[in-house]
């Protein structure tokens, strides 16, 4: 268990970033969820990803990554993990408020992250348990939005990740019940063109961007089980399983 005495830092160094990848990322997170090691290098070196983690003996053994939507000004959690066989012990609750934090100082309209379905994705002693790792996010007062969301492919041909969750995290005080829809909008275009190298004319996509297509789109309480049935869920016919090949 990681000693909540070890304070959250920026991971500002190749050898950090290397050890965050290799040492948290890879053992928590399956290959199609997966960003390479040199890719992560590269987004920290250009400022698109940030992260903030705790070190021990110069290894990183928790970590969260924030991805960097400069149009939108939405920044997306990319990864929130704890190295296994430390997990507990409240760290996961003092990273995402070490980078709420520090990722304030860019103005975000909001701030997004992912969540695997419950009803769709299963757990393991890998990869962890979505049912947890959604009360987790409930305990933060991150709210579900209202959009049938997948992950988009990494670059073209990518597979994509389908039926997770998209949750918005709170940047102020009090419990909203929508977020304006056209960062939101924005952002789910911008994520898809950096992904995927292009923005899909497939059937997923347009469900998905018209969703947020409107002026607001509805915040759910990802502890109630009626409310979390209304959100409609991303889920991917044959056809859309990957992004479009180049």
């Amino acid at each position: 268990m990681t000693s909540p005495e070890r304070p959250v830092v920026p991971l500002d160094s190749p050898a950090l970033v290397r050890s965050l990848h290799r040492d948290v990322l890879a053992p928590s997170f399956p290959p199609a969820e997966l960003m390479d090691e040199d890719e992560l290098l590269v987004d920290h070196a250009t400022g698109r990803l940030r992260s903030l983690g705790v070190v021990e003996d110069g290894r990183v053994v928790a970590g969260v990554v924030g991805e960097w939507f400069p149009d939108a000004r939405v920044l997306l959690v990319l990864y929130l993990a704890i190295a296994p066989g430390r997990r507990g012990g409240g760290t996961g609750g003092r990273l995402v408020a070490a980078a709420l934090a520090d990722w304030r100082a860019l103005d975000p309209l909001l701030v997004v992250g992912e969540v695997e379905h419950p009803a769709h994705h299963t757990g393991s002693e890998a990869h962890g348990d979505p049912v947890a790792r959604l009360r987790f996010y409930a305990r933060l007062s991150a709210r579900v939005l209202a959009l049938p969301y997948f992950q988009p492919g990494d670059g073209p041909s990518g597979e994509r990740v389908p039926a997770l969750l998209l949750v918005s995290f709170p940047l102020g005080p009090g419990t909203a019940d929508d977020v304006p829809a056209a960062p939101l909008r924005a952002f789910l275009a911008e994520n898809l063109r950096a992904s995927e190298g292009t923005l899909a004319d497939d059937a997923a996509t347009r469900r998905l961007l018209h969703a947020a297509s409107g002026d607001r789109v509805a915040l759910v309480d990802p502890t109630d089980p009626a409310d979390l049935a209304t959100v409609p869920v991303g889920l991917l016919a044959q056809d859309e399983t990957h992004a479009p090949s180049a």
